[in-house]
Order: structure tokens, then sequence, then C-alpha cells
């Protein structure tokens, strides 16, 4: 028994006790689970991964949890489902805190931070746990604009609020007047593999959910316009969304040739579908720090977006990528008919894009993440 003391109280010793410490640090991470497929939930599930790989206990807990078998009649009741489902979520959670030192709310707006954020927050701070609060939405203006007063408390409440771009921690100091710790989105270059694009060809695509925010009826737009000099061009649109059946609408009306519907495209088969085309399109009209245009840069596709919310922060135009206004479908038919022609300024974006995702990987967003976490 001496001896073992000894042993513990030696250099070597310490270091093992510090190393079976950390192995022991757990951290909780509120996020939705797939389906549907969206940013916050490729995020959460990358965070799980990587603090795994590197030795942390991570316990991912899902904003939508499932009903319990008593309840299934709520699945049906879209109106009325939320409000059950925080009640579930609450109460799963409640147990789930009391093994785990952090936890890291991975937040978005309206309904979702009254529903979810609210009662995590709460709850943590109930267990005396540390909270994280990372908000990540790209309406946050809007959302603060209304509900500022109700929604301060829960960002006071944690310990730390952070935000993946400068753009959003603007917004979130001046309407949450809370101080906010940028913690980029991780860009998983070792999952998207670059492939080299001497010319590019007219082989489009937009990764987006089918939502009004994203605009995917000005991508169809710009495509039109698009296809007009280029006959051969296609349009590959992953994602789905209450705008799918309009959408698909404006392809038949416009005649659209060559446009396809992936539907619902799991994040790991991702990769396969970036590789077979050369350009992005993106003209989102609410935005953060699309973790889809990352993806895009670091497969080597150019990419053609708007200049909505932080995507000029992430973004320059010219330089890794080209940028419309919000709203301009012949800006982004003009920047597509610019990169087909110029074969040498698409290689220049697409080099300085792929730097650009390198910066997000995992080795660099690690540091700020276990400093926020107090680790």
């Amino acid at each position: 028994m001496r001896t073992h003391e000894r042993v513990q109280d030696s250099p070597a010793g310490m270091q093992v006790r510090s190393a079976t410490t950390q192995r022991r640090k757990a951290v909780l991470i509120v996020a939705p689970a797939a389906p549907p497929y969206g940013g916050m939930q490729v995020q959460g599930e990358l965070l799980t991964t990587l603090l795994r790989a590197d030795g942390f206990s991570v316990v991912p807990f899902a904003s939508n949890q499932p009903f319990p078998r008593c309840m299934r009649v709520f699945e049906k009741l879209r109106g009325v489902r939320p409000f059950p489902r925080a009640a579930v979520f609450s109460l799963r959670l409640w147990r789930e805190l009391a093994e785990v030192d952090v936890v890291h709310v991975l937040a978005a707006s309206w309904l979702y931070f009254f529903l979810v954020v609210y009662p995590a927050v709460l709850l943590s701070r109930l267990r005396r746990k540390r909270v994280v609060l990372n908000y990540r939405a790209g309406d946050a203006g809007r959302f603060l604009s209304v509900c500022a007063v109700l929604v301060r408390p829960a960002f006071r409440l944690a310990h730390v609020v952070t935000a993946p771009s400068k753009f959003l921690k603007q917004v979130l100091e001046s309407g949450a007047r809370v101080p906010v710790t940028v913690v980029p989105n991780i860009s998983n270059l070792s999952v998207f593999h670059r492939r080299p694009r001497p010319v590019p060809a007219p082989r489009i695509l937009v990764a987006r959910q089918l939502q009004k925010r994203y605009d995917v009826a000005s991508v169809l737009q710009a495509f039109s316009k698009i296809q007009e000099r280029h006959a051969e061009a296609s349009l590959w649109i992953a994602g789905t969304g209450p705008e799918e059946a309009t959408l698909r609408s404006l392809v038949s009306t416009w005649e659209l040739r060559h446009v396809r519907f992936l539907g619902e495209v799991e994040h790991d088969n991702l990769p396969a579908v970036y590789d077979q085309c050369d350009i992005f399109l993106n003209a989102s009209r609410v935005d953060n720090f699309p973790g889809a245009l990352m993806e895009a840069s670091a497969s080597g596709l150019v990419v053609v977006t708007t200049r909505a919310g932080g995507i000029p922060f992430l973004y320059e135009d010219g330089k890794n990528a080209l940028l419309v206004d919000v709203g301009d479908s012949d800006g982004l038919a003009s920047a597509v008919e610019k990169v087909l022609e110029q074969p040498a300024l698409a290689r220049n974006l697409t080099e300085a894009g792929f730097e650009l995702a390198r910066q997000f990987e995992w080795s660099e967003v690690r540091r700020a993440l276990l400093e926020v976490y107090g680790w």
C-alpha cells in the first residue's frame, strides 16, 4: 500500500493521476439527432466523435427526444408535438446530468430556444454543471429584436456563451448583452477530399434545407439562365423541406433539364455527392457559419454565394469565392458564367477556399473548445 502511495506521489504517478482525471471528464452535448440532417446535427455528431477520439467521455443527448410508447399519439399532432416532447426532454435530461461535468447546448432561435435551450440551461445550473451555450442561428438579429427581454436570462445563466463566427458574436453581444467567445464550426477534412478540377464544368450543387431562408428558388432562376448558354448544365439539389413541392413545380414550369432532387442525404454520403459536382451555388437570405459552404471548399468546388449574414465574415469576394447580393439571381448566374469562362480564376478560388476550410479543422478548434469547457 505504501509503495502504491509513493508511486502516485512521484512525477510519473502524477501524470497517471492527471491522465485518469482527464479520461473521466465528461461533457453532455445537446443537439438534434438525425433525421432531419442539418448544421447543428452534423456539428453535434462531429463533436461527439472527435472528443471521444481524444479520450473524453461524451454523452450525446438529442434535443428531439423520441416519445415513449405511451405518448406516441403526439407524433401525429404537429402543432402540439413540441410541447410534450419538451417535457420528455427535460425529464430525461435531468437523469443524464448526474454523471457529467459540462453541458454544451447547441442553440437555435424561436420555439427551439424556449423548449430546449431554456430547460437545458436551467436544469444544468440546478445540477451545478458548467454550461456552455453555443448559439448558432443566422436569424439572431430578428430573434433578439423580438424576444431579447425573454431570452437574456438564459444567456446570463450560462457560464460561457459561444458563437461560431465574428458576425454572430457582434449580434449577440449587442442583443443579448453578454460577452461571447468565438469557437468556429469544425471542418472535417478527413471526410471531404479535394479533387482537382482544372477546367470546371457546369455541374452545380446546392446542399441546403428546402426552406424559404435558403432561397433555392433563386438558385433555380439562376440555373435557368445558365442553361440557356450551357444546355448540358446540371443541378443537383440535396435536401428536403417545406418548399420542395413549390421548387419542383418551378422546374416543370420553367422546363428546366437535368435537375435532380436528391432528397435527404445522410452526411456520410455527402462527400460522394460533392465529388461529382464542380460548383456550389448558395442563395441563402439568412445565414451564419454555413457548414455546407465549408464542405464544398474542402471538396474543391468553386463557391458562388450570396452575402447573407455571416458569409462575408468568412469568404472574400474574388479571393476564395464569388459573392453577390441577396436575392440577385442574375448575379448568381453571371458569377457561375465567370467561373466557367475563366478556369484560372476557378483554380485560384478553389485553392484559397481549401486553405480557408483548413483553418477550421479539429486541431485548430479543439484548443478553443477545451478552454470554454474549463479543461
